[in-house]
């Protein structure tokens, strides 16, 4: 056995010149395939060596991108901190805000009233009738047409019919406030209703008892007449169990 070193060419000829761009002939045993020399001006393509795996990850696990960085102690109280101070802003400006509707708004929905009733007793009677009854059979009706379509379109149906409810009842919601209130505000809608609005706060009540009853009503008719559709449906198309 020779003591040479292994050598790439065998035949022991030196390799001849190429041109610019070709490997030299002869440097690379019989059957195997040199290199593709890059072209001028691009980039050569990375050499893998073995036991390397382009886009390998560690065996731990670990990567250098994108890792988490997990919030220190003192930025964790900080944010608690910043969360009770919003909260506690927005509660002192509720409890404001309500001081000062209490205040204004059964003084003025009582002043309101006044001024289109103008002391008439029947005038009175018909005015708290028709609030009574449309401002309670309308957002009834509303809020079940808001139970019945919730869950369709993102509940935007059950959004919608709330919020219309809302609005039809605050003309009722008002009077409550000031029947029900205890502020100074409350007491000056009541004397104002005694004198220039008679007979309203009554007719009120009775139309609000008469609304509850329709929407009942009109609820139960409407309940049935698509159970009775549903039974016509299932004589006129039966379905079998499969089994």
């Amino acid at each position: 056995m020779s003591n040479e070193p292994f050598s790439a060419n065998p035949s022991g000829q030196p390799p001849t010149p190429a041109g610019p761009g070709q490997p030299p002939s002869g440097a690379y045993p019989p059957g195997a395939v040199p290199p593709v020399a890059p072209a001028p001006g691009t980039t050569p393509p990375a050499t893998s060596y073995p036991g390397e795996t382009p886009g390998a990850v560690p065996p731990d696990g670990s990567t250098t991108e994108g890792a988490p960085i997990k919030p220190t102690a003192g930025e964790r109280a900080n944010a608690v901190v910043k969360k009770v101070v919003i909260g506690l802003v927005i509660a002192a400006l509720l409890v404001v805000t309500y001081f000062i509707l209490e205040a204004f708004l059964p003084r003025w929905w009582a002043g309101q009233i006044g001024r289109r009733v103008e002391g008439s007793f029947s005038r009175g009677i018909a005015t708290g009738l028709v609030l009574g009854i449309v401002c309670t059979f309308v957002p009834v009706l509303f809020f079940t047409l808001s139970f019945v379509n919730r869950g369709r379109m993102k509940n935007v149906p059950t959004i919608a019919f709330a919020v219309l409810g809302v609005i039809v009842a605050i003309p009722n919601l008002l009077t409550l406030t000031v029947v029900a209130g205890g502020g100074n505000g409350a007491h000056a809608g009541e004397r104002i209703f005694d004198v220039d609005a008679p007979g309203f706060r009554a007719a009120t009540a009775w139309g609000v008892i008469v609304g509850v009853v329709l929407a009942i009503g009109v609820g139960y008719f409407t309940w049935r007449y698509r159970r009775r559709g549903e039974q016509l449906r299932e004589i006129k198309h039966p379905t079998t169990d499969r089994k």
